[in-house]
Formats: C-alpha cells, sequence, structure tokens
C-alpha cells in the first residue's frame, strides 16, 4: 500500500469519487439559469476551479458552450482527454482565480463555483480580486452562483463526512474530518481515502484550510466588492432564506451600472 500526500493531484480519484450526483446539481444550476439570466444572455457556462470538468460534461451534453479552469496542469488536462474522449466541445485552461478574465472568451452568462472551492481563496484581497474577474467574464445580464458555507465562530463542533463511489474495477472511499476555526478564519480540512483497483490498494492523506467567514463577515465583503446579491438559492436552484451559517448558493451579479 502506498501513500499519496495531496488527493487533487490525482485526477482520476478526484473524478470518481465526486461525479455521482453531478447531473442533478447541474439540474439545480440550469435552474439557477432559467430565473436569473435573461434568455438573451444564457447558453455559455464558466466554472472556475473547474476540477475534473465533471459540471461542465453534464452541461456540454446538455448544449451549453463550457469554458473552465484550474490551477491545477494535471485537472486541466484530465478535464479536456475527457471532453475529447467523449466527444464534447469545450475550452480549458490553466489560471488562478485571482486573474482568469481575459482568457475566459465569450463572455458568459452563467458562471458558478460550488461547495466552497472560492474559500481556497485565503484573504479578502484575493477574494476581490476574484470576483472582480468574474464581474468582467460575464456578459450584461449574467450572473455568478456561488456555493459558501458561513460559520458561527465558537458554535461549532468537530464534524466528519464520509463518501464512497466506484467506476468499473475502482472503488473510492473518502473520510473527511472538519476542525472548525479558532479566531484564525481558517477551518482546517483533514482527508482519508483508501483507493481500491485491480492492482491492489492504496491511501491519499492530505490535509488543507480554508478561509472562514460569519454571515456578517460575507456580506460585509459583498458590499465591498465588484458584485452584489440578487437571489439566495439551495443546492437545487431552489430560492431559501440566507443561512445564520450554513451551506447557500449566492447568486451574484455585477455591480456596475447598465
Amino acid at each position: 500500500m502506498g501513500t499519496q500526500q495531496s488527493f487533487y493531484e490525482d485526477a482520476s480519484v478526484y473524478d470518481v469519487l465526486h461525479t455521482p450526483g453531478t447531473a442533478r446539481e447541474v439540474d439545480g444550476l440550469a435552474r439557477i439559469e432559467a430565473r436569473f439570466v435573461p434568455e438573451h444572455a444564457r447558453g455559455v457556462w464558466l466554472e472556475p476551479a473547474c476540477g475534473t470538468g465533471r459540471y461542465l460534461r453534464v452541461a456540454a451534453r446538455r448544449g451549453k458552450r463550457v469554458i473552465g479552469f484550474d490551477r491545477s496542469a494535471g485537472m486541466v488536462a484530465y478535464a479536456r482527454d475527457r471532453h475529447e474522449r467523449l466527444g464534447l466541445s469545450g475550452v480549458f485552461f490553466e489560471a488562478d482565480m485571482t486573474d482568469f478574465a481575459s482568457r475566459a472568451r465569450p463572455k458568459c452568462g452563467l458562471a458558478f463555483n460550488p461547495i466552497n472551492s472560492v474559500r481556497h481563496l485565503m484573504s479578502d484581497a484575493a477574494m476581490l480580486a476574484h470576483l472582480e474577474q468574474v464581474s468582467i467574464a460575464l456578459r450584461r445580464g449574467g450572473v455568478y452562483a456561488l456555493g459558501l458555507s458561513t460559520c458561527a465562530y465558537g458554535l461549532e463542533c468537530e464534524s466528519e463526512d464520509v463518501w464512497s463511489a466506484r467506476r468499473g474495477g475502482t472503488r473510492v472511499r473518502q473520510v473527511v474530518q472538519y476542525l472548525p476555526p479558532e479566531g484564525n478564519r481558517r477551518e482546517r480540512v483533514i482527508s482519508h481515502i483508501d483507493v481500491e483497483t485491480a492492482r491492489g490498494s492504496r491511501s491519499i492523506d492530505s490535509a488543507y484550510e480554508l478561509r472562514s467567514y460569519s454571515r456578517e463577515q460575507w456580506r460585509r465583503l459583498i458590499g465591498r466588492s465588484a458584485m452584489r446579491v440578487v437571489g439566495i438559492v439551495d443546492e437545487d436552484g431552489r430560492e431559501m432564506d440566507e443561512p445564520v451559517f450554513g451551506y447557500a448558493v449566492y447568486v451574484l451579479a455585477p455591480a456596475r451600472a447598465g
């Protein structure tokens, strides 16, 4: 059994584990597009930090023009290769979430970033730069669906999630522990993955941090940004009240006039 220190470097394992349920998540994104984006602006989807491109594969099958980027060369290569193997078209490139707008062409009607990926940006300055880039990449009438969990400092306990998935002869099981922030606005995430294939088994252990926001901190940052909140929905794209803390999809539009 071998040990690998970075789960994110193994695109195939990442894709096996996260692909189940993607079609339903794309259904939610489609509802957001239908609800918030005027018809003339629809059809092009952009995903910052796209990973293996699982959302974009489903969207492309449904007739969307798709654009994705990621900092990981391996993830970008995997996403591009899977699209090509499936006979799908799409644009994929390497970029940071704070500097990508000049390469995201054509402009999109729907940009999206689910499941806290944006919390890998570890400062307000980085988040503000990211939102500015998104505002540039959107065409008039476009929106950004940003999935974010806000926290309640001092009230949250350690928690754990377990996922498992299978593709062909590959089985993957992941156990993730979440350690809440203790005054430093950094949630620590510890992951252990077991991978079983016909060739044997191995483990992948990794740990990383995500920037934390209370609801008030998040609202203050949005107020300073190039974007404004135009809606709050759940993962299925249905309107909901903003939670005191917990997960919601914030639908953002450029704050600029016109």
